[in-house]
C-alpha cells in the first residue's frame, strides 16, 4: 500500500488526469506564456484549449491588472517572495469580466526553467453579493439616518445597542446617555416593560402592535406606536428586539380630546350620561365581583325653569354651572358626579360607602347650597330633591338602580 502512494509510481498521465479533475481552473506558465490548461480554466473563460495554450497570460487579464500581475511574475523569477495570493479581474471569451482569486506556486523544472502553476477560483458572484451587501448596508444606514421615526435594537437583556438619529433627537437624548441603557428607561412606566416584552415574545418573530407612553429627557412624555418583533439566531436563541415607532402624541391628544367631549357635559364639565353610566357599569362589576354595595344619589335642581324665565337662558346656565361646581365640592375625589341632562344630576359614591358617611356628605351638600347665589342683584338659594338607591338592595343593574332613585327623589320632591 505504502508502494502505491509513493510519488515514483505515478507518471506524468496521473498528474495530468488529476489536474483536469480539479474543478478550479489551473495553468502552469513559462516566459510568461500559458503552456498548460485544465479543463476548469477553460471553461472559466469561455474558450478552447488551441486557443490558450502558447498566449500570454497578460491577453487574460484584464488591463488595470496586467501591470501588477507581470511585476510579481518578474519578481519571482528574480528570486523575490510577492504574495502568492491575490484577486484579479481576468477577460471572458465573450468580453465580460470575471474576478477571480489565484493562487501562484513556482518551481523549477528537471530543465532548470522557472515555471508557474496557477490556479484559478471564480469569486465573482460572491464578490458582486458582498459588494450588493455593502451597497444595502449603506442604504439602510442612510434610511435610518433619515427615517422620521424611531428605530432601535436591544440586546438580549434589554439594552439599547443602536438607535435612529431622529429616536435620539425626539427624545431628547444624546448617543452617549441612552446607548447601552435598558429601554425601560425610556418607559414613562418602566413597569410596563415586563408585559410588553412577553407580547413580543409570544409572537416567535412577528411583529406585534404596541402603544407605549416615553419618557423624554425634558421630563415630558410622547405616545408611540410601535411594531417590534424578536429577533433569534440560527438555534432560536433570543438575540434582542427590533422594532419601529411612530410619534402618536397629537393623534393621542385628539383622542382624548373626542373621549373627554363623549363623556363630559360640556356645560357643567360633569359626566354626561354617557360618561356616568360607563362608570356605574365598571362600579357594578367590581361590586358583583368583590361582593360589595354601590350607593348612587340622584339629585333633581328645583325651580330651574323659573329661573330661566325670569333671568334668560344664558343666566340660567351660569345657575346650573355654579349648582354643578358646589355639587362636585360636597363629595369626594373617589365619587363621580353627572348630569343626566338639563336639571338631573347624579353621584357615584366610592365602592362601599357607608350609611355614615353618605349622611355626612349630604349635610356637607346642604351646607353648600344654601349659601346665597347672586343674579342681577337678587339672592337666590339652591332648592333641590334627592333620592337614593343602593346595590343591590334596590336593583341589580345600571338601569334599575337610576330608576329606583329618580323614583326616590320624585317622592321626595312630592313630600315637600
Amino acid at each position: 500500500m505504502n508502494q502505491l502512494t509513493t510519488p515514483e509510481y505515478f507518471d506524468a498521465d496521473f498528474y495530468a488526469t488529476l489536474i483536469e479533475t480539479i474543478q478550479d481552473g489551473v495553468i502552469v506558465v513559462h516566459q510568461g506564456a500559458i503552456i498548460l490548461a485544465n479543463q476548469g480554466f477553460v471553461e472559466l473563460i469561455g474558450t478552447d484549449k488551441e486557443r490558450i495554450i502558447g498566449i500570454s497570460i497578460l491577453e487574460k487579464v484584464a488591463p488595470e491588472y496586467q501591470e501588477l500581475v507581470d511585476q510579481r511574475y518578474q519578481s519571482r523569477l528574480s528570486g523575490e517572495n510577492p504574495p502568492n495570493e491575490y484577486e484579479i479581474d481576468v477577460m471572458h471569451e465573450q468580453g465580460h469580466r470575471l474576478k477571480v482569486n489565484i493562487k501562484v506556486k513556482t518551481f523549477t523544472g528537471r530543465d532548470g526553467q522557472v515555471y508557474e502553476v496557477c490556479s484559478l477560483r471564480d469569486i465573482t458572484e460572491q464578490v458582486n453579493l458582498v459588494t450588493q451587501l455593502k451597497a444595502s448596508e449603506r442604504e439602510f444606514k442612510q434610511i435610518i439616518h433619515n427615517l422620521p421615526g424611531i428605530y432601535y435594537r436591544t440586546d438580549s437583556q434589554g439594552h439599547l445597542i443602536k438607535a435612529s438619529p431622529y429616536a435620539l433627537k425626539i427624545l431628547g437624548f444624546t448617543p452617549e446617555e441612552s446607548l447601552g441603557k435598558p429601554l425601560t428607561f425610556f418607559y414613562a412606566n418602566p413597569e410596563e416593560r415586563t408585559e410588553t416584552l412577553e407580547k413580543i415574545l409570544s409572537n416567535k418573530g412577528a411583529p406585534v402592535a404596541i402603544e407605549t407612553l416615553m419618557r423624554c429627557k425634558d421630563g415630558s412624555t410622547m405616545w408611540v406606536s410601535t411594531s417590534a418583533y424578536a429577533r433569534f439566531d440560527s438555534e432560536d436563541n433570543f438575540l434582542g428586539v427590533e422594532g419601529v415607532s411612530l410619534n402618536i402624541t397629537e393623534q393621542k391628544n385628539l383622542e382624548s380630546e373626542l373621549r373627554d367631549k363623549a363623556i363630559n357635559d360640556p356645560l357643567t364639565r360633569l359626566k354626561n350620561r354617557f360618561g356616568f353610566m360607563e362608570s356605574l357599569e365598571k362600579a357594578l362589576q367590581r361590586a358583583e365581583a368583590r361582593s360589595s354595595q354601590v350607593s348612587l344619589v340622584y339629585i333633581d335642581l328645583d325651580n330651574f325653569k323659573e329661573v330661566n324665565d325670569k333671568f334668560g337662558h344664558s343666566q340660567g346656565d351660569i345657575y346650573l354651572q355654579e349648582f354643578a361646581k358646589r355639587l362636585n365640592e360636597s363629595f369626594r375625589a373617589s365619587d363621580v358626579v353627572g348630569r343626566l341632562g338639563g336639571d338631573e344630576f347624579v353621584v357615584l359614591l366610592g365602592d362601599d360607602t357607608l350609611n355614615e358617611s353618605l349622611k355626612d356628605l349630604l349635610w356637607r351638600l346642604k351646607d353648600n347650597m344654601q349659601r346665597f347665589y347672586e343674579i342681577k342683584s337678587e339672592l337666590l338659594e339652591f332648592e333641590y330633591s334627592y333620592g337614593i338607591a343602593n346595590y343591590p338592595e334596590n336593583g341589580g343593574t345600571a338601569q334599575e338602580l337610576l330608576d329606583f332613585a329618580d323614583q326616590q327623589m320624585y317622592q321626595a320632591k312630592k313630600n315637600g
